[in-house]
């Protein structure tokens, strides 16, 4: 299952680059364009904030986290646990595993509805635990 984290989180740094990539090459292209003395037109800065990844209203906004990785960190944590876990040990033990999340409400009510869903978990009186 580690291998599986790592392979995870390459695979997201992989994407995290080739945006990061793209936007450089769509501003540069605007500098070369539009010469270094002149500041960019409205269109222009449009076109570049969209090529850096960022829409109107969502500045300060995280990216999602790659999909499958709630799963994948709650399948870890409960075979690492081997037993039943409560919900909200199992969002603490997440967030330890590293998921990406700075809001444990949230995270609680993914994790659950994420558990519910998985047909590798099964829900008992007590928490979800390993099928």
């Amino acid at each position: 299952m580690v291998g599986e984290s790592v392979q995870c989180a390459l695979e997201s740094l992989k994407m995290e680059r080739d945006r990061i990539e793209s936007a450089i090459a769509s501003l540069e292209g605007l500098i070369s364009a539009n010469g270094k003395t002149r500041s960019p037109t409205r269109e222009a800065s449009a076109r570049a904030s969209k090529a850096a990844g960022k829409i109107k209203g969502s500045e300060g906004k995280r990216k999602n986290a790659p999909r499958g990785l709630l799963k994948m960190r709650i399948r870890e944590v409960l075979k690492k646990a081997g037993k039943v876990l409560a919900p909200v040990t199992l969002t603490e033990a997440v967030m330890k595993a590293g998921y990406p999340n700075k809001n444990k409400k949230t995270l609680y009510t993914a994790i659950f509805a994420t558990a519910k869903k998985d047909p590798a978990i099964k829900k008992t009186d007590e928490g979800f635990s390993l099928k």
